[in-house]
């Protein structure tokens, strides 16, 4: 499902997207390689375990019907990330969603866990 999820789940045994507090940073970015059109989608989400907040940064590749809202201060979330591979959507495979308020949505072709580190973010 998420490459590199064992960077996440080395550190808290018990992740669960429920885990997931807030974003931190969101960046959206186009390239063009070898003739080839993508995007990709960085966030840094900070994540609560284990008495201690992470800072961890997901990759989503090719995001596509991106809708973002936020009263730009904060930006609680609550994530649901469903696979969707059998719906058929050309090369989408995975749906991202924020079920409580619907301020984040899209879909992507694959999901990447690029880093995780602690964080005194103060939420």
């Amino acid at each position: 499902m998420i490459k590199n999820i064992g960077l996440i789940t080395d550190e808290l045994q018990n992740f669960s997207f429920a885990n997931i507090k807030c974003i931190s940073n969101l960046n959206l970015s186009f390239l063009k390689e070898f003739n080839v059109y993508s995007s990709l989608l960085d966030i840094d989400f900070i994540i609560e375990g284990n008495g201690n907040r992470y800072l961890v940064h997901f990759r989503f590749h090719n995001p596509q019907s991106i809708t973002f809202e936020s009263n730009g201060s904060y930006h609680q979330i609550s994530l649901n990330i469903k696979d969707i591979t059998e719906r058929g959507f050309e090369k989408m495979k995975f749906e991202v969603e924020d079920y409580e308020e619907n301020t984040l949505h899209f879909f992507c072709s694959e999901i990447e866990k690029v880093s995780i580190s602690e964080t005194n973010y103060v939420i």
